[in-house]
């Protein structure tokens, strides 16, 4: 049986030979070596090139730079062998080494055979991991254990079965690589072997890429490294010491000297002045996570929370516990003032809490989380960038990324089909998955009032906004035709000192509302207003790339809108859900059609409209059922 032995080389000359010296006299003469030249700058391809003069099972492959983990994937690409063993270049192994690992594998039927591991230094050595007889794991826990894990997470002093190392690959980029692949080949195999006798020489070596310097790159992967492997470990119920759980967070130095080390245990973090002297302790927020554990996060701070309840009821109905992330103000205004059920978690985080989390924290054991507002970790334009906002190597199918304005990357071609947005594009032949939010809970469905008819419009009123213009001068024109039996509510900024003084009593500028009140304020209202042209720049959106709150509103409260004909199709509306007008001078005759609308009329607008709202639950349940699976 053949062994591959891969041999990731950087500018290690000065102890390159007695690595490859212990390995052309194995007495096991059935391995190839595979030297992999990392873009070394000092003369270890000369001596590369002198034992394979002497050696024809020593392979030389030489590339650019690029790490030992793209080295070592590079050698396990390369492997013909049934068994794959990885020696670091700097160190060396006894004479009898893979004799003797690879006749208990086979006696045994393994997967893996370990040998003990001796720590090397220039005066001593002593044993860092040492077997004394053979033992057997069946189990991945009685492998952990043996291994030393998570103390000790070495790739070497083991030989492998090919089969499972070509299904998991080194992770490019990441110092403490070994952290991470070594316990996931660990619970794919099999059967490990541990055999007495035979030794692993690891050099301490002080000009090691992990002995230098921690430099902010080297705290973090050694962080997230370790996170992973804590969590990890738990998932397969494998219980860790205090001592074992916890995690250097940062170490902060002046002048070489350390002034502060961040330890990370649990929820917990607790800071040292100096390495050591204890001075001050911080509780880490988490969100709720159960076994069914879908999270809803809206990163925007101010704007967008309004879809977050329509997202999590699709969720809730798909059978998912939802865990919802949003800035705990949005919960103070009554986001979910209308909406209570047991499978729903409101978790009350900064946004840099939440951000914290998501960067530094596995989210293996969730089912999926679901970005509501995807701008706001990314430009836009380059969505892969939105993946960095999670912790490395999360499964990017867990994750949803609703677009609110899709023109500026389908302007750039880079637009992506499995964005979610919440209406269908009419944009470039941009193509998305709608799943529209527009449930706010258990709201009212009022009849039409029968003295006054109340308009409602989301938005400001201001003297210098077109559309303002167009509603003020519409119903001052409605007031010149005689009619008194009307009410504007404004949900928004503004004054009544631009508005004609007959006008004033009729309008109710609320200002900017919490939600709880908002709602209030629609359900007693009959009419959503809204004042699109399709000539203005800022409009056209709501037509094309984009859409507006207002429609979620409409459909989620059953309130028939008054709408020029050119923004109703893609929206669902028609003259039998909405009334329409073409011009803006027709804006005046469509008000006056809503006053003097009857109830049974109004009634029947709103059943045509609930009609559409029932169709667009449905369709955008199905599509997120589907991007899901």
């Amino acid at each position: 049986m053949t062994i591959s032995v891969v041999v990731p080389i950087y500018n290690t000359s000065i102890y390159l030979s007695k690595c490859l010296e212990s390995l052309i006299n194995q007495t096991y003469k059935d391995i190839e070596i595979i030297c992999i030249n990392d873009g070394s700058t000092d003369n270890s391809l000369e001596i590369l090139n002198k034992f394979q003069k002497k050696d024809n099972r020593i392979k030389i492959i030489t590339q650019e730079n690029q790490g030992l983990s793209a080295a070592r994937n590079k050698g396990i690409v390369e492997a013909n062998g049934e068994y794959i063993s990885f020696i670091d270049s700097d160190d060396w192994v006894d004479l009898d080494f893979f004799e003797k690992l690879i006749t208990a594998l086979e006696k045994e039927h393994a997967d893996i055979a370990a040998g003990s591991i001796i720590r090397a230094r220039k005066t001593f050595s002593k044993p860092r991991i040492k077997y004394e007889k053979e033992i057997i794991a069946q189990t991945f826990e009685e492998k952990i254990k043996l291994c030393n894990i998570p103390k000790c997470c070495y790739v070497w002093n083991k030989i492998y079965k090919s089969s499972i190392v070509k299904e998991t690959l080194f992770k490019v980029g990441s110092y403490f690589e070994d952290v991470l692949w070594t316990p996931q080949i660990l619970k794919k195999s099999g059967k490990m072997v541990c055999v007495p006798n035979v030794n692993y020489y690891y050099r301490a070596n002080s000009s090691s890429i992990v002995k230098k310097k921690q430099t902010p790159k080297k705290q973090q992967d050694a962080y997230l490294a370790k996170k992973f492997l804590i969590h990890f470990l738990k998932e397969n119920n494998i219980n860790l010491s205090k001592k074992e759980s916890t995690i250097i967070k940062s170490l902060k130095y002046f002048n070489n000297f350390l002034i502060m080390r961040v330890k990370e245990c649990e929820n917990t973090q607790k800071y040292y002045l100096f390495g050591f002297l204890p001075i001050y302790k911080k509780t880490l927020k988490t969100p709720t996570i159960k076994d069914n554990t879908f999270i809803v996060w809206e990163p925007c701070s101010k704007s967008h929370s309004e879809v977050v309840p329509g997202y999590c009821k699709y969720l809730l109905d798909l059978g998912y516990h939802v865990s919802v992330l949003v800035t705990p103000e949005r919960y103070k205004e009554g986001l979910f003032s209308r909406f209570q059920d047991k499978n729903l978690t409101l978790n009350k985080l900064t946004q840099k809490e939440i951000k914290e989390f998501f960067k530094n924290t596995p989210i293996n054991n969730v089912k999926g989380v679901m970005v509501t507002t995807v701008g706001k970790i990314c430009d836009c334009i380059h969505y892969d960038q939105a993946y960095s906002a999670f912790y490395p190597d999360t499964d990017k199918k867990k994750l949803l990324f609703v677009e609110h304005e899709a023109s500026f990357a389908l302007d750039r071609n880079s637009w992506k089909e499995d964005l979610i947005t919440l209406r269908k594009l009419n944009y470039k032949n941009g193509k998305s998955i709608v799943i529209n939010p527009h449930y706010f809970g258990e709201v009212k469905i009022t009849d039409k009032n029968p003295d006054i008819t109340n308009f409602i419009t989301i938005g400001a009123i201001k003297p210098n906004k077109k559309n303002s213009k167009m509603i003020i001068d519409s119903f001052y024109e409605i007031y010149k035709r005689g009619y008194r039996n009307f009410k504007v509510t404004v949900v928004g900024k503004g004054n009544l000192k631009h508005l004609p003084k007959e006008l004033h009593k009729f309008f109710d500028i609320k200002g900017r509302l919490p939600f709880d009140k908002m709602y209030n304020e629609i359900e007693k209202a009959d009419f959503m207003l809204t004042s699109y042209n399709e000539n203005d720049p800022e409009h056209i959106r709501y037509n094309t790339s984009g859409t507006s709150g207002n429609f979620q509103l409409m459909y989620g409260f059953l309130k028939p809108c008054i709408i020029t004909q050119g923004f109703a199709p893609i929206n669902g509306l028609n003259s039998e859900n909405a009334i329409l007008y073409k011009k803006e001078e027709n804006y005046p005759d469509a008000i006056e059609t809503a006053i003097n609308m009857d109830n049974t009329t109004y009634k029947i607008m709103q059943n045509k409209l609930k009609e559409y709202e029932v169709e667009l639950y449905k369709t955008s349940l199905e599509n997120l059922k589907k991007i899901i699976n």
